[in-house]
């Protein structure tokens, strides 16, 4: 069933949402206050480097923040309904449903003592009126959906029975069991080899297509962002330091960071056997993070000012903005070379 809403209407809308785990160490503040909304039938990607941010933060959407971690201040709101006050049953009603979640590793996300089919029926069975028959005819147009040949044959078989690839294809045959309007993939390709990426990523924007549904891909691979995805936010130490289309990202980038994850990308097309740039320096320390800019300590363009202040969000564009002093710096010398 396709989700018939007005592609231009807003499902999601994150606001200044705040993610920390509090240990022995200290707080940790894993997502500082980010903001961003997406469309149905829109795809967004959301990449950095590990630690940056990009997982938890999805997991609040889903209301799975793992312990000792929790959501400590902002708002998600999923149709306009406000996921950060839903009591556990009403975001269980959610989860699997509405929002469905693939999540990184396809060798570990199956429960090996059930049968595949038996996985995705337990879904069916919590979130749809499907009598058993039916719920076995739904289990098979989803293996054919992505792709299992034998359908009929392969639900019910065990998880060590699949290769990694098709137990990827599970698990997204089991986050699309409900028709969700938003599926969020967490690093979906990262176990698996370049030929099936290669295949899951079709399968994704087929599917995204098919049935209008909004995606958030989560991945530290821009190679892979740029296949999928409509727009893309950039995350660095718990904050989105640039977002924009995915033309912005790709050909007029602003943020040090995202040229810095462009220039480490091998580029196949090139007859010169360019030197890949690695990014200099360590991510920072969330429990005790730099009092500017958190990207200023490995920047190659910091000032004075990174050092010492948090810096505004710069507007490119309605949709394109950077959060840099470097573009306030660009403004102001442009306005002196005015006068």
């Amino acid at each position: 069933m396709e989700n018939t809403k007005n592609k231009n209407d807003i499902l999601l809308n994150v606001d200044e949402l705040e993610v920390s785990f509090f240990t022995h160490a200290g707080e940790v503040k894993a997502v500082r206050k980010i903001s961003y909304n997406l469309e149905y039938g829109e795809a967004m990607g959301i990449v950095g480097e590990s630690g940056s941010g990009k997982s938890v933060s999805s997991y609040a959407l889903m209301g799975i923040v793992p312990e000792p971690g929790k959501t400590v201040s902002g708002s998600i709101t999923f149709e306009g309904r406000e996921i950060t006050t839903m009591s556990e049953a009403e975001i269980l009603k959610l989860r699997g449903k509405e929002v469905g979640m693939i999540f990184q590793d396809p060798m570990t996300s199956l429960n090996p003592v059930f049968t595949v089919g038996n996985q995705i029926d337990e879904s069916l069975k919590k979130h749809t009126d499907l009598n058993k028959d039916g719920r076995k005819q739904r289990i098979i147009e989803l293996f054919e959906l992505v792709g299992i040949n034998q359908p009929e044959k392969r639900l019910k078989q065990y998880p060590h029975e699949f290769s990694g690839g098709m137990r990827q294809r599970v698990m997204i045959a089991m986050s699309l069991a409900c028709n969700p309007k938003l599926l969020i993939a967490d690093e979906p390709t990262t176990a698996l080899d370049v030929t099936i990426q290669a295949q899951i990523i079709e399968l994704l924007k087929d599917l995204k297509d098919k049935i209008n549904m909004s995606i958030i891909f989560i991945t530290h691979d821009l190679g892979v962002i740029s296949e999928i995805c409509d727009k893309v936010a950039v995350m660095y130490a718990g904050n989105i330091i640039e977002r924009g289309k995915i033309d912005d990202i790709f050909y007029n980038p602003k943020h040090p960071y995202t040229l810095g994850l462009l220039k480490s990308i091998p580029k196949i097309n090139s007859d010169e056997h360019e030197r890949l740039i690695p990014i200099e320096g360590n991510p920072v320390d969330l429990i005790n993070p730099p009092k500017g800019c958190a990207f200023a300590p490995r920047c190659e363009h910091c000032m004075s000012v990174c050092m010492e202040n948090v810096p505004p969000v710069y507007s490119m564009d309605s949709q394109h903005e950077v959060s840099c002093w470097l573009m306030v710096k660009e403004e102001y010398e442009k306005e002196v070379a005015e006068i």
